[in-house]
């Protein structure tokens, strides 16, 4: 009988859901790849700011960990905005 035993490291792919280990937003993967100033695979991420700003940035793989596609109840909080529209009704 034969067994192996496999230690793998974490992977990760385009449009996986991810957090900083050190914590901020919920980022999505967009781009996995070389780049031109840094050796290896860097993850290139985008999320919203507070202000409802798309932001993106490159990640080391080292640096972020995977996060549930779903979101918890009670983990969002909704803003609501003034509508500057007013109905007839």
């Amino acid at each position: 009988m034969l067994t192996a035993t496999c230690t793998q490291m974490a992977q990760f792919f385009v449009g996986d859901v991810v957090t900083l280990k050190a914590g901020g937003p919920r980022m999505t993967i967009t781009y996995i790849g070389p780049v031109r100033y840094a050796e290896g695979d860097w993850l290139r991420c985008e999320w919203f700011d507070d202000r409802g700003e798309l932001r993106q940035d490159l990640f080391s793989q080292d640096d972020v960990k995977r996060e549930p596609r779903s979101i918890a109840p009670g983990s969002m909080h909704l803003r609501t905005y003034a509508s500057p529209v007013r109905s007839s009704f």
